[in-house]
C-alpha cells in the first residue's frame, strides 16, 4: 500500500535526481567554456587558475593577467592571495609569431604570437609550482591534445 510517507520519500528522490543531473550538465558545460582561448592573456589566465586548482590552492584573490607595459613579449598576473594571505604571482613570456595554411598553395595566416608558445612561471609564496608552457596546462586538463 502507498502510503503519504512513501510517496513524499519517492518525490524526494525523483526532484534530487533530476536536480543532480541538471546540476552535472551546466558543470560541464561551464568546464567546457573555460578552456576556450587563443589570445595569449587569455591563454595565460586560463592556465594560471587550472595550476592553481590542480594543486589545491586556495585563492581568496585571483591573480589579474595583463600583458607588460613595457615589453609587449612579456605578461604579469600581481596582486594574487591564497586564503591564508600567501602571494601569488604569475609571469609569462610568449614566442614568436606563428603563421599557418590552411590548404596546400594558400595564403599564410598569422596566428596571435606566443599564444602557443607562452612559457609560464606560478610562484605561490615565492615558492615555484609550475614552469612550463601555458597551452600544455591547458591541453593535459582536456585529456591531452585531440
Amino acid at each position: 500500500m502507498i502510503t503519504v510517507r512513501r510517496l513524499a520519500a519517492a518525490g524526494t528522490v525523483a526532484v534530487a535526481a533530476t536536480v543532480m543531473a541538471g546540476c552535472s550538465s551546466i558543470g560541464s558545460q561551464i568546464d567546457a567554456l573555460a578552456q576556450v582561448s587563443g589570445v595569449p592573456v587569455n591563454t595565460l589566465q586560463i592556465a594560471t587558475e587550472t595550476v592553481l586548482e590542480k594543486n589545491n590552492i586556495k585563492v581568496l584573490i585571483s591573480p589579474a593577467c595583463a600583458q607588460s607595459q613595457t615589453d609587449s613579449t612579456k605578461f604579469e598576473c600581481p596582486g594574487g592571495k591564497t586564503t591564508t594571505g600567501e602571494s601569488i604571482d604569475v609571469t609569462a613570456t610568449n614566442g614568436p609569431a606563428n603563421t599557418f595554411t590552411l590548404a596546400p598553395g594558400g595564403t599564410p595566416t598569422a596566428y596571435p604570437a606566443g599564444t602557443l608558445d607562452l612559457v609560464m612561471n606560478v610562484k605561490v609564496a615565492g615558492k615555484t609550482i609550475y614552469e612550463g608552457q601555458a597551452q600544455t596546462v591547458i591541453d593535459q586538463s582536456q585529456g591531452g591534445v585531440k
